[in-house]
């Protein structure tokens, strides 16, 4: 989201709203799995059966033309500019943009216009564009990212590799480890992996130490007045919502099937991404008088979702997020997101969750549809409150251990997130 002068702000339509192989031949010549009678290692039979004999030329041929749709700015820009290494915005908010070959720099800096590119272009506004040296074009790595995913990500091999991405700004592949078990033994194994069996470069490859996501804390428009915890009506985004033993908070919201709705975490439900039919509370937990919604989706999450198959056959899915019918007689406001009297910009420093009373709302206004690496995003969490930061990381795949699934494309901001 941006805020501008009129307290307005663009909603980034993101999931998080306040929104292995062993013994694998690395030759090319050879199937990468083994055979399923035969192979113990290699991850569920059903996806050893389902990929045994693919070669692992044959799996880079298959994707070499597959485009994820978040990332379809970057590919639009590689297919123009063969060189094209990434794009990002810098401290000072200028367009980097990477090239491999820098002989055509000027005439890629010419030729680049983002205006055109609609909202890429944040707040509206002309910025200036430099060009720099990259060593890998966007294509190459986002190859090499799905691989990664697909082999690292699912299974026990690699239990401590919790991400994988394309880090345009770094201009490599990165790899997410979890804090707790970071050490230069694991980064060699998964080096040794990806540079011999999926023929990654070496240098393409860097290293992030990654911390797994904290539970959400059990205990944390005239009428609208107090705080986020508190019960509001009509219910918007931004507040803390209740369900079972735990709290979580409202999204935005929309329509849904022709059903008045509105978004949460897809974990924030009783049956952890899978449709549980989970009741929400808004004001008192177990109180019959708050109840604001009935969960109807969440997911699926599918093998066939994967980008390519993964190594223990976990499924797939694109956003951690569940769908909630709202209660015909909840008066609500779809469009609007609670606004507080204060925001944190600090990391993990929570924000205010005292509405600001003149004036109580953020108005939604747009779709945000191309995220890079450096834009000002804005969040109302209902237990951290109104908490903005730089998006720092663009199109995440990460492990979801607990629910043996892989999220593909999630987007992150350093700011408090409850």
């Amino acid at each position: 989201m941006f805020v501008n002068t009129s307290k307005t702000i663009q909603l980034l339509c993101l999931s998080l709203i306040f929104i292995l192989f062993t013994n694998c031949d690395s030759s090319t010549t050879q199937p990468v799995f083994q055979n399923v009678e035969t192979g113990t290692d290699t991850g569920g039979p059903a996806c050893k059966a389902m990929v045994s004999g693919l070669l692992m030329s044959e799996i880079k041929e298959d994707l070499e033309n597959f485009r994820r749709d978040s990332e379809s700015h970057m590919h639009e820009l590689n297919d123009l500019f063969p060189d094209f290494g990434g794009v990002f915005l810098d401290e000072d908010g200028r367009y980097n943009v990477l090239l491999t070959d820098m002989t055509d720099k000027a005439r890629v800096k010419a030729s680049i216009n983002f205006s055109d590119m609609g909202k890429m272009r944040p707040e509206g506004t002309d910025r200036e564009v430099i060009v720099r040296q990259a060593e890998y074009r966007f294509r190459d790595l986002a190859l090499w990212r799905e691989l990664a995913t697909a082999f690292l990500l699912a299974g026990n091999k690699f239990y401590y590799v919790l991400s994988t991405q394309v880090h345009e700004a770094e201009n490599r592949v990165a790899i997410g480890i979890d804090a707790n078990y970071w050490s230069e033994q694991k980064l060699t194994d998964v080096t040794s992996f990806m540079t011999t069996t999926l023929e990654i470069p070496k240098n393409s490859i860097i290293f992030e130490k990654e911390f797994n996501e904290a539970e959400e804390e059990e205990d944390m428009f005239d009428e609208l007045n107090g705080d986020t915890f508190e019960r509001q009506r009509p219910i918007l985004g931004g507040l803390r919502i209740r369900y079972a033993s735990s709290n979580c908070s409202m999204g935005f919201l929309g329509v849904f099937n022709g059903e008045e709705v509105f978004v949460t975490n897809g974990h924030c439900t009783k049956n952890a991404h899978g449709s549980s039919s989970t009741m929400y509370f808004q004001g008192e937990r177990d109180n019959s008088n708050d109840v604001v919604g009935i969960e109807i989706a969440d997911g699926p999450q599918t093998l066939e979702m994967c980008v390519t198959p993964n190594s223990d056959c976990w499924p797939c899915r694109w956003s951690d997020s569940a769908i909630v019918a709202i209660s015909e007689d909840v008066e609500h406001a779809r469009g609007y997101i609670a606004k507080t009297d204060r925001k944190s910009e600090e990391w993990m420093v929570e924000g205010s969750r005292q509405i600001d009373g003149k004036d109580p709302v953020f108005t939604i206004v747009d779709l945000q549809d191309d995220i890079l690496i450096g834009m000002k995003l804005h969040k109302v969490g209902g237990n951290s409150g109104w908490t903005s930061g730089d998006v720092i990381r663009t199109c995440v795949d990460s492990r979801r251990t607990r629910h043996e699934i892989i999220l593909q494309c999630q987007y992150r901001a350093r700011y408090a997130s409850s």
